[in-house]
């Protein structure tokens, strides 16, 4: 058995109160979820020419190269980030984080959902989405959006945060155990998905190209249209998006650079002593992307009855070069399971979330 937990939700409150994790602006509570935390864009943006890491000359040397113009964001009126720009945003939160405590970073669910490119950075990071053990200092996202044109205000939460003590993933033999007693990640007969242990303990997982869910299996994003203003909800989705008809026998050609919305034949049930987060991809199995937002949370597609039909993954596609053939049941990523540090005092879908209980599902500003 592994060594090392993931920390929760009261913890994350205590780190606020104890000033471990601070903000000018206060930490709202609904940014608390059950085993991250969101973080908001703060007061400054700038617009670059170019991504970058910031290394041992720092995020401002680096800029002071790079950027091409500084904007303040404001809390009322937004600001329109233009597709395929680059830019990054100065995080709320600042972190001094204990010696042992380490982090990483990634897309909210709804950021993923709009092919807004996410990652994170610390002061003199050498890695995106990492924040070393004991780091002290502020953050910062780059953000690309890809399809869409973005309206943003200081405030808007576009990544999440992760905090953990030591290695907190399940071993292959403790997640053979669950998955026989009861399982993690099912089938839709509720049967066990299998585990693989190469290149970690973790479950495969498919996309389906079956299940029409309001006539659809699937969405391909539409370009040049007005801006995605974060606050919005009931946009129309036959706008923005292409609906895509089952294809279970010849599957969907997906075209290169365009980006599609599937979801998963399998159905997750995360109880609340352990969460989740969605594996790379495999280079070897083709040349795409699979998913932006990768962090699930503790009670996501759960019940403590085990009445619920659990709650399928969204994937978010994007294939580079050339077309590519996606098969219904094809296997294209995996997730890794992690031990908790204790059981969150709120789980996922008590604290307002979007996509409890999901199937194929946009991002919550679409109606």
């Amino acid at each position: 058995m592994g060594s090392g937990a993931i920390l929760v939700s009261q913890t994350l409150r205590a780190m606020i109160a104890d000033g471990a994790i601070q903000a000018l602006v206060p930490v709202r509570p609904e940014q608390i979820q059950p085993s991250s935390l969101d973080i908001r864009l703060g007061a400054r943006l700038w617009q670059l020419h170019c991504s970058f890491l910031p290394g041992h000359t720092g995020v401002e040397r680096k800029l002071g190269r790079l950027a091409t113009a500084v904007h303040r964001l404001d809390r009322d009126e937004p600001m329109v980030l233009h597709r395929g720009g680059v830019y990054l945003a100065e995080v709320e939160e600042v972190v001094e984080l204990p010696v042992d405590v380490w982090g990483r970073g990634n897309p909210k669910s709804s950021t993923g959902r709009l092919d807004v490119f996410v990652r994170l950075l610390t002061e003199h990071g050498t890695a995106f989405d990492t924040v070393p053990a004991g780091y002290r200092g502020r953050l910062f996202l780059e953000i690309t959006p890809q399809s869409f044109h973005v309206a943003v205000r200081r405030g808007d939460c576009l990544g999440q945060l992760r905090l953990a003590r030591g290695r907190p993933v399940l071993d292959a033999e403790e997640l053979e155990r669950r998955q026989l007693t009861s399982p993690l990640c099912r089938w839709s007969d509720h049967s066990a998905a299998p585990v693989a242990s190469e290149p970690s303990p973790s479950v495969l997982m498919s996309v389906d190209l079956e299940s029409a869910e309001g006539g659809a299996v699937g969405y391909l994003a539409r370009r040049h249209l007005p801006p995605v203003d974060l606050c919005r909800r009931n946009l129309p989705t036959d706008r923005y998006w292409v609906s895509l008809p089952a294809a279970p026998e010849d599957g969907h050609v997906l075209e290169p650079e365009q980006f599609y919305v599937f979801a998963t034949r399998e159905r997750l049930f995360v109880p609340p002593d352990v969460c989740a987060e969605l594996v790379a991809f495999d280079a070897t199995k083709g040349e795409l992307r699979t998913h932006y937002a990768g962090f699930i949370d503790s009670g996501f597609g759960w019940s403590a009855d085990d009445s619920t039909p659990g709650a399928r993954l969204v994937l978010e596609i994007r294939t580079h070069d050339v077309p590519f053939l996606l098969e219904h049941g094809q296997a294209l990523f995996r997730v890794e399971f992690m031990r908790n540090e204790a059981i969150p005092d709120a789980l996922y879908g008590q604290t307002g979330s979007s996509y409890q209980m999901q199937g194929l599902k946009l991002a919550k500003q679409f109606g």
